[in-house]
């Protein structure tokens, strides 16, 4: 529509009238937006509930039955994925304020928020979409989903461009930061993992060298996005998805082990349970027939077929050496910038600058 008009008292033009300023049109209400994320995050919240038990119907099989019967090189151990309760109760916090009217506490009109709202609906929206065809075992258009909801998580941190010591950046803006920056941390770390369920689902289970050059690019971005962002809460996510995989590689760790894939076999009818192993790979293989499971009880020996590590072991190490040295140098990087802002005026707001001057009196134009 027309821009609005407005007249600065005290402000003419050189013929005497008052001076009209250009305004933009106002920007279109929050309201619908906000309710839509609270909306799409209840909706997260349920299709989390819905899958995590198989008995309710909602998917064929849960999370921890597929990770227990694909026991691959970057697969972090049960605790791990603990990290989801501080995940989703620091997205469920900018869920709640940004949706808040008041104007001292309420981040309804948040500048920052009004970038976000629509990549914030999508992310949603794809992590609820995967939980299910993960179930269902729709492993290739799982991968491309959780892809593509990676890369929203990083649409919505650089439209934040939130570092965490700066002194320009409100509070709300550093809580919703900090909401996707774990969310990003380890879904990327996620998202290199689905890559290796899908191989394995296809007949080959990865190597070691392939899960740690997969390992390697997560870090890669974790160490960008840290400095960049000054990020304690990405690294700290980052460095546990990495201590969960070491963890998982430990000698007492179940991991590959018929004491953790025959229960889960027993539990669904998952395909790679009656798989015959036809790898050549001694420690790989990519079926679990030959284990018996049928007569499995938890009395019955058990036997490790999935070879661990140490390889894998030492990249997760160093992958978490790298990510506190990012961690350490983005730090500084970010009370140098704090320090410098300090110094340096406020800039005014766009409006202040367009406003013309006012002629002294007495001069001519």
């Amino acid at each position: 529509g027309e821009a609005f008009r407005r007249t600065l008292p005290g402000t003419l033009d050189t013929d005497g009238d008052a001076t009209t300023v250009p305004m933009k049109t106002p920007p279109p209400s929050p309201v619908l937006p906000a309710a839509a994320v609270v909306l799409a995050f209840v909706a997260m919240a349920v299709a989390n509930y819905l899958v995590t038990d198989n008995n309710l119907g909602a998917v064929k099989f849960t999370n921890t039955e597929i990770a227990h019967t694909h026991p691959v090189y970057g697969l972090p151990i049960g605790w791990a994925f603990a990290i989801w309760g501080i995940i989703y109760t620091l997205e469920g916090l900018f869920v709640v304020y940004q949706a808040l009217p008041f104007q001292r506490f309420g981040g309804l009109r948040e500048p920052s928020y009004a970038k976000i709202r629509g990549p914030v609906l999508a992310l949603f929206a794809a992590n609820s979409a995967w939980l299910f065809l993960f179930g269902y075992e729709v492993y290739w258009a799982s991968q491309v989903v959780i892809l593509v909801y990676d890369a929203l998580l990083f649409v919505v941190l650089r439209r934040l461009d939130v570092n965490q010591l700066s002194s320009r950046r409100s509070a709300a803006s550093k809580l919703a930061a900090a909401a996707f920056s774990a969310n990003a941390s380890w879904v990327t770390v996620a998202s290199c993992l689905g890559i290796q369920v899908v191989l394995l689902d296809e007949g080959w289970l990865p190597s070691p060298d392939f899960a740690i050059g997969l390992l390697v690019v997560a870090v890669a971005v974790a160490c960008a996005a840290t400095f960049e962002y000054s990020d304690p809460v990405y690294a700290a996510v980052a460095a546990w998805a990495l201590g969960g995989i070491i963890a998982n590689q430990a000698d007492a760790s179940e991991f590959g082990c018929k004491s953790q894939i025959c229960p889960a076999c027993l539990a669904a009818a998952i395909p790679i349970c009656s798989r015959d192993d036809t790898s050549a790979r001694d420690g790989r293989p990519n079926g679990f027939a030959p284990l018996d499971c049928d007569s499995y009880t938890e009395s019955s020996p058990d036997e490790c077929v999935v070879a661990k590590s140490a390889s894998v072991v030492g990249w997760a190490y160093a992958g978490i050496g790298c990510v506190a040295f990012a961690l350490a140098a983005g730090l500084v990087r970010g009370y140098l910038r704090r320090q410098a802002e300090k110094r340096a005026p406020r800039p005014q707001p766009p409006f202040l600058e367009d406003v013309p001057s006012t002629p002294a009196s007495g001069d001519s134009p």
